[in-house]
């Protein structure tokens, strides 16, 4: 009852004080999604991860996209020991496996090479497939020096289990042309530039793929959480600023009409601190917005 006394009585209070207003807010939020932190750092809101803003970083300030790349050790060794924008916690961006529901396409190289090199196309499941799918890296002025082709993932090949072992149970027999026997050193790597099949160009799908560790391949840093410690109680969108834009988003979150909300999200929303997000916080939120306390 109270809280369909406050949607018919405060809400349409507020929308009125803030008048036009909410017009410019609207499209504020609908593309707050990755918010540029400065000093290199883009923070994913979806995904409460903070990227390194220079995709080709391990190459050094004087990036070469025609260099080819790391092997695995190197780049996660590269990840973990990265001291970058005060924060020691850095790593490579983690996927799925083969059996990702979220892939689209299970596409396979022909011929010899159709068990090991998996190729899975339209995966949202793992970090950077995500940040494909909503942002477009390769496209999007807030990242530099997004190549175009292949980098590696912290995730082994079915968990560094050689897929012979599992055989029949994987749908492809094990019978490589002079296979040894060994692909517990593969790795899961994300290509933004689409695969290539045998005898064919390259396409726009992005996908993921398998292959050794030991060939050369790019690395992009990620850490959890956002590089701001903590959000201001109500700063919702972590803008630095407690605004109409937060009141909206609290909005949608408490009438489970928009994104589930991240566990800082969360935390600055509950401003009431009952352990949800309700018309008390929104009550709470209009009051500071409008100035009122």
């Amino acid at each position: 009852m109270y809280f369909q006394v406050f949607r018919s009585m405060v809400v349409p209070k507020i929308f009125n004080i803030l008048g036009a207003t909410l017009l410019v807010v609207v499209s504020t939020v609908g593309n707050a999604e990755l918010i540029d932190r400065g000093n290199g750092l883009i923070y994913d809101t979806i995904q409460d991860l903070t990227w390194t803003q220079n995709a080709g970083m391990f190459f050094g300030p004087r990036y070469d996209a025609t260099l080819s790349g790391v092997f695995y050790e190197g780049a996660d060794t590269w990840a973990e020991n990265l001291e970058f924008g005060g924060f020691d916690d850095w790593r490579l961006p983690t996927t799925t496996q083969f059996n990702d529901p979220t892939c689209t396409g299970d596409i396979r190289k022909a011929g010899d090479y159709q068990l090991f090199y998996e190729h899975r196309a339209g995966c949202t499941g793992g970090e950077m497939e995500l940040l494909t799918d909503l942002y477009d890296p390769s496209n999007n002025p807030l990242f530099q020096n997004v190549n175009r082709t292949r980098y590696w993932t912290a995730t082994p090949y079915r968990d560094g289990v050689d897929p012979c072992i599992d055989y029949p149970a994987y749908d492809v027999p094990c019978t490589i042309s002079g296979d040894n026997g060994d692909r517990t050193d593969f790795y899961w790597q994300w290509g933004f530039k689409g695969f290539k099949d045998r005898y064919g160009p390259y396409n726009d799908v992005p996908f993921k793929t398998t292959l050794s560790g030991t060939t050369k391949r790019y690395a992009w840093a990620v850490r959890d959480g956002d590089v701001i410690p903590s959000f201001l109680p109500g700063d919702i969108n972590a803008d630095g600023l407690v605004n109409v834009a937060d009141y909206l988003l609290l909005t949608q979150f408490v009438l489970e009409t928009g994104p589930t909300p991240t566990t800082a999200e969360f935390d600055a929303g509950d401003m009431n601190q009952n352990g949800d997000l309700d018309a008390g916080d929104l009550v709470i939120l209009s009051r500071t917005v409008m100035g009122l306390i």
